[in-house]
């Protein structure tokens, strides 16, 4: 029924690696870095506690990326799990705590639609600032939608974020766009 998750990890690695050296750095500065599969146990804690999936070096310093790739569809959403079907926490409770109490979290979230599985051609993607996504989650409930697979999450629309945050920082590329 759903997707196991190292296969959906491996091909988001892999949709994202495809796009990196040419889209990637058009809405990201710096280098990019991938830490997903990493051996380094510094890397993997930064991985699975504080959900950062990429590192972006620049002249300033580090800052985290957390990531979603998505296949087959462009809802052009930002989509965060609210809840699990296990009962573990979500990202979107593990962030809300590490924003609260000025521990690691990505400063950046980014999602991205690529057609299949199998050619990963990006079909949108879009960046933001983590901290002005969650409150805009906070400032605006009425503006997140709820969607059911075996766990629960918030979808929140790019264009409704963009307007209703007055943001000039969110960045969307669709597939009749050129980079």
């Amino acid at each position: 029924m759903y997707n196991n998750w190292e296969i959906d990890l491996n091909q988001s690695v892999r949709a994202l690696a495809k796009i990196r050296e040419k889209e990637l750095k058009q809405i990201i500065s710096g280098e990019i870095f991938s830490i997903e599969n990493s051996d380094n146990e510094i890397l993997i804690m930064l991985d699975q506690t504080s959900g950062i999936d990429y590192i972006r070096k620049d002249n300033m310093g580090l800052q985290g990326i957390a990531a979603r790739v998505q296949f087959g569809y462009t809802y052009n959403t930002f989509t965060i799990r609210k809840t699990r079907h296990s009962g573990n926490e979500t990202e979107y409770k593990k962030r809300v705590k590490q924003i609260e109490n000025g521990y690691f979290y990505p400063a950046f979230t980014m999602q991205a639609y690529f057609d299949n599985r199998k050619d990963m051609n990006l079909w949108s993607i879009a960046i933001t600032r983590t901290i002005d996504l969650y409150s805009f989650i906070e400032e605006f409930p009425e503006s997140v939608r709820t969607n059911w697979s075996d766990n629960e999450f918030m979808i929140v629309s790019w264009d409704e974020y963009k307007e209703k945050r007055k943001l000039k920082k969110i960045i969307k590329f669709t597939a009749n766009e050129s980079f």
